[in-house]
């Protein structure tokens, strides 16, 4: 290291070094005020251009919305999946980011079972100010596990060859299961399949998925019916007769009431399907159906409970009722005051019922 230093002092070139440094300082020095003046007019020249040509702007971004810290086996569901976000940025900087840079979080932590209203944590790309966030809040729900055993029903959809009718229709099993968050489990209502006939002229068998749908009849996302498919066989046979039924609504009202003046639209049905399983059927029935307590008065379509091998124009029926209260009937109340005869008769003297001698 000793030997480096004594040789640049001893290089015969450095005399014009120094001679150039002294130079530099020199210009650096003359007339300084002047060019750190220039320095600082030139940066902000620079500074006003770039303004101009890219100027601060408000923008927005629809930006997927996640969730953290989830409660350990519970199911999680946020009502909106994305929410738009504005924020401030240079324009340019609204043309090399897109939704993709940006993440929008829901924290659960500390959240039991429940319906939550969550402010989202916003994470930008550096040089982007956060305005607002349209929803300001979002809304989670948090579930546990539930399952339920339910019926399913399948409902037929076209027909066979005009020369067959349907004799019998066998499932390979009555329940199925539905299963997944509990707060989705409960609104399933029904749960059917659809049998699709087409001309069919022998006997078939097929595989119906299952669907769970809600009291007016949307389908229920979330859950999942355990099996998914159910295996059915048709059976078939020549001969099809037809037969019109009345239709008896069944329709019960809560302890207390009684249901009355019960009109059915249309009161009668044509029903087909074989002849051995349509003369059996005297009157066709509707699904049982249980009027709210407090309702006076009651109109609504019911679904028909059409037996396997029979068809019907239209599966349901438009019923009407009344309902009041029961009337109870009491026991008359007697005021008459019951005596013991023996103790109100006067005495009366024995008879002697001996023989006289007359003689």
């Amino acid at each position: 290291m000793i030997d480096r230093v004594k040789k640049f002092f001893d290089r015969k070139d450095l005399p014009k070094i120094f001679t150039l440094i002294k130079f530099v300082a020199g210009l650096v020095a003359h007339n300084f005020i002047q060019k750190f003046l220039s320095l600082i007019t030139a940066f902000m020249m620079w500074f006003f251009v770039m303004e101009a040509q890219d100027p601060t702007i408000e923008g927005s971004y629809d930006v997927a919305v996640m969730t953290s810290n989830n409660p350990y086996e519970r199911f999680v569901t946020c009502e909106e999946k994305t929410i738009n976000v504005k924020t401030l940025a240079p324009r340019s900087y609204f043309v090399k980011y897109d939704a993709n840079a940006f993440r929008a979080y829901a924290n659960l932590e500390g959240l039991g079972e429940g319906r939550h209203e969550i402010t989202p944590q916003i994470v930008m790309p550096q040089g982007f100010e956060f305005v607002k966030s349209d929803p300001p809040v979002v809304h989670v729900m948090i579930d546990s596990f539930a399952e339920r055993q339910l019926p399913f029903e399948l409902v037929t959809k076209g027909n066979v060859s005009a020369d067959n009718a349907i004799k019998a229709v066998t499932k390979s099993m009555e329940i199925v299961t539905v299963m997944g968050p509990k707060s989705m489990v409960e609104q399933v209502t029904r749960i059917y399949g659809t049998l699709t006939l087409a001309n069919n002229k022998a006997s078939f068998e097929t595989q119906i998925p299952m669907k769970a749908v809600d009291a007016n009849n949307n389908p229920v996302v979330g859950v999942r019916v355990v099996p998914s498919v159910v295996t059915v066989e048709v059976e078939l046979e020549s001969g099809v007769a037809k037969k019109i039924v009345p239709v008896v609504a069944e329709l019960t009202a809560a302890d207390g009431w009684e249901v009355t003046k019960v009109t059915v639209e249309p009161a009668q049905v044509e029903i087909t399907g074989a002849e051995s399983v349509v003369n059996s059927i005297v009157t066709l029935k509707t699904n049982p159906i249980t009027v709210q307590t407090g309702q006076r008065s009651f109109r609504n379509k019911i679904r028909l409970d059409v037996p396997d091998g029979v068809t019907v124009k239209d599966d349901e029926v438009t019923v009407s009722a009344e309902i009041v209260r029961k009337t109870f009937v009491r026991e008359p109340f007697s005021n008459e005051i019951v005596t013991d005869d023996t103790s109100t008769k006067p005495d009366t003297p024995a008879t002697d019922t001996s023989s006289t001698d007359t003689n």
